[in-house]
């Protein structure tokens, strides 16, 4: 009999728990373009099953000391759900977070982003 991949990592099946926690959520994709010397910011609707939450005190521990005051965020999502890379920008309730993270356990089913808060200038 053929073993699947979890049976032979040992690593447990997240899909299942993830399932009652995990809630439809959409977010914009912040793509930057320049048109005639001005940057522009278009912005790409994206759907996904997953959770956003605040980053736990322990994690901001562990940031450098200029950046923990920022709003930091955290998204766990099913693998290949949402295919951000460090440094995407994402727009969630009217603000701009930067990836600064991903946590790939997509031997689990499923990946982590860390956040945070874009600065705004002018």
């Amino acid at each position: 009999m053929a073993k699947t991949l979890n049976n032979i990592s040992g690593m447990p099946k997240m899909k299942a728990a993830f399932a009652g926690w995990f809630k439809s959520l959409t977010l914009q994709v912040v793509t930057q373009t320049i048109d005639e010397g001005f940057v522009t910011d278009d912005m790409e609707s994206v759907t996904f099953k997953g959770t956003i939450q605040p980053l736990s005190k322990e994690e901001l521990r562990l940031k450098p000391e200029g950046q923990r005051s920022w709003e930091w965020l955290q998204i766990h999502c099913l693998s290949g759900s949402l295919n951000l890379t460090t440094n995407d920008r994402i727009c969630y309730n009217e603000k701009i977070y930067k990836v600064m993270a991903l946590k790939d356990y997509s031997l689990n089913n499923y990946i982590e982003y860390h956040l945070v808060a874009d600065y705004e200038g002018e």
